[in-house]
């Protein structure tokens, strides 16, 4: 069964007992920052977990997961993946125990046909509830109960909880252990999991004691690559047609790929290409860090099979081309996952070349010391120095049976430096806490800049305001927040920021006089900073139509920051723009703004927004209804139509003017555009005027003849230096044997060359010790100080030390040198008598270390 046809069937099957078909959501939680990834189907349903909004009663959904627990065992093991499909059904409030068990049963049974007699269920050892509804279905001996470790769900140390049912697929003794007790709950092959169906039903509290919650929940998981396994007969999850094409080019790229490097190849491959799909980016900590370390795990099992030269961005491009017909972002960022890849695995392949050989002594090193452990401070200086990662240590360490002191690693690394927190603290922002159980804040600044409103919280001594409502737009998806001012009966309150936290607006600022909770106020938004912001952020969507229009469809927006100063612009490209490019992008910017198009924003559903053809900036969270900017060219044409919650300008005459600052890379495959409009653009085109005039006047040239007159000056510069080139030459071939002084066999030259550059000193003083035995001091004046450059042939620079020749030389004068034993310079204060006594000192250390 192809797995096209077992997505049919579980999306069917769902949706014909009532279940609303949900999409996946990115791996990257929208607006949810408390998780790396998303790790399961009820990632996106959080909210109806933990509340009881009512808005959806039954799902169902097909979603991609990552999950960082298992990267280890990744190509060890028949199951383990990193990037893996699951498939879910989900009640909030409706059904529970009876209709999940039947459900589950009646699809694997009635829809994929599986062999009920290689089935088995393990329930909670004391569920007895699903215990029976099990009896409904199978013998009571292929009912196991299992102990909390393997059935029993808890979200964290305190909250909702639950027994969970597993239904397991046995494949036989052939995949066992061997062991006699091998059954059920086994961590070998044999049994695999096929669906796991968590029945939320407690509230565990501080003292551990559970309560039944007053809404009953069911959360379930079915990884397709697992159920493939199962329905097509098959020995592992890497025999099925989502991953065998990667393992088979593993194989026909290397004969010497082993069957565990093909697997990770595989798997790593296809997880990193829907990370960046995804927008995760490289980077030290975090998201990026996990992305960095299954990229260099994979391109490390390449190069141990054979691998030359960077070839996983091939395996990504073969992993879009399996999935692409289903997940559309991996054909529409292909070049930008291919660009990212090629430049994180060379640079790699570069750090793995260079720190390998110092690894090889450090292992050589443990074998004449007969010891096994890689000291954590070894491991450090390879990182530290080389480059090395440590998890990469750890694993050519394990192949040779010895092991890293990661304790101690881990210790030189805090000393070093702390890494950032992934989460903010609370200490950044203290009145955060404060927040709990506070009521959504309306927001009204859509349709007004005024409000009256009532005050709810004031928090942090002063320093923050909470209201029932206000018309200050919080910061998010890119904008940041309003200013202005907050008025109340005994007191006035600045607001420098407004930010959000689960949908509560908090004004931040600075208060003078006193408010009260409960008080009646007016709310008033800075209209220039508001203005400023809105033409800003209406031209980035002018912008990414530009870009697109001017690069091609496959650019997306990757980031952005909007302030009523200016803004940055995020995108994927592989390449620095040419100039005609920067050219056209913008004069097709402010071609739309000077045609005045009608700019509005409509509420609809995502997928109308998105059939009408409606970009989205995947790493923002999306409601149910969405806000859609919509800028409008004629009729039914669109020259933009973004998803938006933030504030716009009603017509794009009103944005002015759009320079384009700058642009430039900001990481593989991303670059940046800094923009300016409005005052912002007519300020920055006022001040290159005001330059260009001043350069003019300098140059004493019209404005529009600059460029010649420069490329005139340029020219006489290049002859001036040509002839002080040549003049240079004469200089230092001007030395003559009566220079020459023998002092005890070292034949020793002497020049002054007032005030020549350094750079003659040198060469002259390279050329007098081409013969053995030779020393030369090249000396130079300038003003009130004199500069020397001492340097010795090598076969003398052993027995004398051109730095310590010459830092004594220089200090007799209140100055000092340094350097290397062939070769020292320095300076002193002074003239003609200090370069005398330089001189004089000089030949003095000679004669002594030869006399």
């Amino acid at each position: 069964m192809k797995e096209s046809e077992i997505r049919k069937k579980f999306r069917e099957y769902f949706i014909s007992f009532g279940h609303q078909w949900c999409d996946s959501i990115p791996l990257v939680p929208p607006g949810d920052d408390s998780i790396l990834f998303t790790t399961a189907g009820m990632v996106q349903f959080k909210d109806e977990f933990l509340s009881s909004s009512g808005r959806v009663k039954r799902a169902a959904s097909i979603q991609k997961c990552f999950r960082t627990s298992d990267i280890e065992e990744v190509g060890k093991t028949a199951r383990h993946l990193t990037f893996f499909e699951m498939y879910g059904n989900f009640s909030f409030g409706d059904y529970f125990k009876e209709e999940a068990i039947k459900f589950g049963w009646d699809f694997l049974i009635s829809e994929l046909a599986l062999d009920q007699d290689k089935l088995f269920a393990t329930v909670y050892k004391d569920d007895d509830e699903a215990f029976e509804i099990w009896k409904k279905y199978l013998p009571e001996e292929k009912i196991v109960r299992l102990g909390e470790k393997d059935n029993f769900w808890n979200m964290g140390e305190t909250g909702p909880c639950g027994p969970c049912s597993e239904i397991l697929y046995d494949f036989g003794k052939s995949f066992g252990c061997g062991r006699s007790d091998c059954s059920p709950g086994c961590d070998c092959d044999r049994y695999l999991e096929v669906w796991n169906l968590v029945f939320t039903q407690y509230d565990r509290k501080q003292d551990g004691t559970l309560t039944s919650l007053p809404r009953k929940n069911i959360d379930t998981g079915m990884g397709l690559e697992r159920l493939s396994q199962v329905i097509n007969g098959l020995d592992n999850v890497f025999q099925t047609e989502m991953l065998k094409p990667l393992v088979d080019k593993a194989f026909e790229d290397s004969a010497g790929c082993s069957e565990k490097s093909a697997r990770i190849i595989a798997d790593h491959a296809r997880a990193v290409t829907f990370l960046i799909a995804d927008g995760v980016k490289p980077s030290n900590e975090g998201r990026g860090y996990v992305l960095r370390k299954l990229i260099r795990r994979a391109s490390r099992e390449g190069r141990k099979s054979g691998w030359k030269k960077p070839m996983l961005w091939e395996y990504s491009s073969l992993a879009a081309d399996i999935m692409g017909h289903y997940y559309k972002v991996l054909n529409e960022r292909a070049n930008h996952i291919a660009s990212v890849l090629r430049s994180e695995e060379e640079n790699f392949l570069q750090t793995l070349d260079r720190a390998s050989s110092k690894l090889q002594e450090h292992i050589k090193k443990l074998a004449g010391l007969g010891e096994k452990v890689l000291s954590g401070k070894d491991a450090f200086l390879l990182y530290d120095t080389y480059g090395l990662p440590p998890d990469i240590t750890e694993n050519i360490l394990d192949e040779r049976g010895l092991e890293m002191d990661r304790k101690g690693f881990d210790e030189m690394l805090q000393e070093s430096a702390r890494r950032s927190s992934w989460k903010q603290s609370e200490d950044s922002l203290p009145y955060l806490k404060d927040l709990k159980g506070l009521e959504p804040t309306l927001f009204t600044g859509y349709g007004e800049c005024s409000s009256e409103a009532s005050v709810v919280k004031i928090l942090n001594g002063g320093k923050a305001i909470v209201t029932d409502r206000t018309p200050m737009y919080a910061e998010a998806g890119g904008q940041t927040g309003d200013r202005g001012i907050i008025s109340g009966k005994n007191g006035s309150f600045t607001v420098n920021d407004t930010l959000k936290s689960s949908d509560v607006t908090v004004h931040v600022g600075e208060m003078e006089g006193e408010f009260n909770e409960g008080e009646k106020v007016k709310i008033s938004v800075d209209k220039k900073v508001r203005k400023a912001t809105q033409r800003n952020h209406t031209c980035t969507h002018i912008l990414q139509a530009a870009l697109r229009d001017v690069l091609g469809d496959d650019v997306q927006q990757d980031g952005s920051m909007v302030r009523p100063e200016g803004f940055r612009f995020d995108f994927t490209c592989s390449r620095e723009l040419a100039a005609d490019e920067k050219d056209r992008i913008e004069r097709k910017v402010n071609s739309i703004i000077m045609e005045n198009y009608p700019v509005s924003a409509e509420e609809m559903t995502r997928k109308d927004a998105e059939k009408k053809g409606a970009l989205a900036f995947f790493q923002e969270k999306y409601g149910e209804k969405v806000r859609t900017i919509i800028i409008k060219k004629s009729g039914s044409e669109n020259i933009s139509m973004e998803l938006c919650g933030g504030t716009h300008v009603k017509n794009t005459g009103t944005i002015g003017l759009f320079k384009l600052v700058s642009e430039k890379g900001i990481a593989a495959g991303i670059r940046r555009i800094e923009g300016l409009t409005g005052d912002g653009a007519l300020d920055y085109v006022s001040n290159m005027q005001q330059t260009l005039n001043e350069a003019a006047g300098e140059l004493k040239s019209p404005p529009e003849e600059i460029v010649y007159s420069i490329g005139r000056l340029k020219k006489e510069i290049d002859e001036l230096k040509d002839r002080i080139n040549s003049l240079e030459q004469k200089l230092i071939s001007g030395a003559t044997e009566s220079e020459k002084e023998d002092i005890n066999g070292v034949q020793f030259s002497v020049k002054d060359f007032g005030n020549a550059s350094e750079g003659v000193m040198r060469a002259w003083a390279d050329s007098m010790v081409s013969s053995p035995s030779s020393a030369a001091l090249a000396l130079g004046t300038a003003e009130e100080s004199i500069k020397m450059i001492f340097k010795l042939s090598a076969d003398i620079a052993g027995k004398l030390d051109a730095s310590s020749i010459l830092k004594k030389a220089a200090e007799a004068s209140g100055g000092n040198a340094g350097g290397r034993k062939d070769m020292a310079r320095g300076g002193a204060s002074g003239g003609s008598d200090s370069l005398k006594k330089s001189l004089k000192i000089v030949k003095e250390e000679i004669k002594k270390i030869t006399g």
